[in-house]
């Protein structure tokens, strides 16, 4: 790599897994990018390709843009748009599109002309690799992920967005509904919006206050719905049924460990944690807001025990709902099965267990 670094506002970078939130967030930069400016000296190159001879073919159209000088006087911006190739896959670490990219790095290190700027959009992104290295280093970057619904407090990375989305259109969530909608939608703004609108519609201009039931009538269950009904089951003991919706994510490529941590651990972490509360403290599951203003009053050395969300404050929704059927459980049992639950995660990940089988049982063992 050549010892010059260009400017940081010659290059603008925006990747990420939440391609809704890249598209969006990419197009803001280039209208304000081109704003005032002529719009026949900028070009937008789509960078999506099928295979490596397609993607080098594109990076070389975007070195004839950057090297072109524009037709009127002022900025001229190339937008490499919705690029595909900078992930780790086949066409990405292909010899032929590496060798492409970086004849477009010589071309960048050498300096763009003084009011010439590159714009990459891509929801694949490899940060490993040299070129996208050298992107992340020289570029205004910004990065938009799907939140981890592995993690706890995943929920409250996606609040502020259903919020404001909402707001937009004169709607406001019930708080039920909100953490309802947070659990059965995708953790895509675009789904997210795109569900949004629907309630929307089905709102009509006189209700403009969204319930849990029209979250339950409207809103399909996707992808994390399924792990969000899956919890549900083992918190009523219905193994059939958690079994039912494990089959099913497992036949749509989803990763056992993924459902292991995203439904078994925090869901069986829950039902002790509420089964030790409402047995110390008399906690009566019976409405949420009342419940959240209980449990916001807890000792410190109790509400240890409560999940916390992203910003650190309490995580009421899942506590609530794994209280509602805590009684069905005896204490010992949960935190034998909750052991058993360790030993199946690492079970997943270091063993040649059928990981079928291993959600299976421990489903059984969640409701005996």
């Amino acid at each position: 790599m050549g010892s010059f670094i260009p400017e940081q506002q010659a290059i603008h970078l925006v990747f990420g897994t939440d391609e809704g939130m890249v598209r969006e967030k990419a197009s803001g930069v280039f209208a304000a990018l081109t704003e005032g400016t002529n719009e026949f000296s900028h070009e937008i190159l789509e960078a999506g390709c099928g295979d490596s001879d397609e993607a080098a073919q594109i990076v070389r159209q975007v070195m004839e843009a950057l090297r072109t000088l524009p037709f009127f006087p002022g900025r001229k911006v190339v937008w490499m748009k919705n690029c595909n190739f900078l992930g780790d896959s086949v066409t990405g670490r292909s010899s032929v599109t590496e060798a492409a990219l970086d004849s477009l790095r010589q071309l960048l290190e050498a300096g763009l002309g003084p009011d010439v700027i590159l714009v990459v959009s891509a929801s694949e992104f490899d940060k490993r690799r040299s070129f996208n290295k050298f992107l992340l280093q020289h570029s205004a970057a910004a990065e938009l992920n799907k939140p981890d619904i592995t993690k706890a407090g995943w929920e409250g990375s996606l609040m502020p967005l259903v919020n404001k989305e909402a707001a937009a259109r004169g709607m406001a969530f019930d708080p039920s509904a909100l953490e309802l909608f947070i659990h059965r939608v995708s953790e895509s703004s675009r789904q997210i919006i795109s569900e949004i609108e629907k309630l929307d519609l089905f709102l009509g201009a006189e209700r403009r206050t969204v319930m849990p039931e029209d979250v339950e009538r409207m809103v399909p269950l996707t992808r994390t719905g399924v792990i969000f009904e899956i919890s549900r089951a083992l918190e009523n003991k219905k193994s059939d049924t958690a079994i039912s919706l494990i089959d099913f994510q497992l036949e749509r490529g989803e990763n056992a460990v993924t459902i292991m941590r995203a439904a078994f651990i925090p869901t069986l972490r829950n039902l002790l944690a509420a089964k030790l509360l409402c047995d110390a403290f008399n906690l009566k599951p019976t409405n949420f807001k009342d419940f959240t203003a209980r449990i916001s009053s807890l000792p410190s050395y109790a509400s240890a025990l409560i999940p916390l969300k992203k910003d650190g404050t309490p995580n009421a929704y899942p506590l609530f709902l794994a209280a509602q059927n805590a009684a069905k459980f005896k204490t010992e049992r949960l935190k034998q099965t909750l052991k058993e639950c360790m030993k199946a995660d690492k079970a997943l990940v270091s063993s040649s267990l059928d990981p079928r089988l291993v959600l299976h049982r421990l489903a059984i063992c969640s409701a005996s």
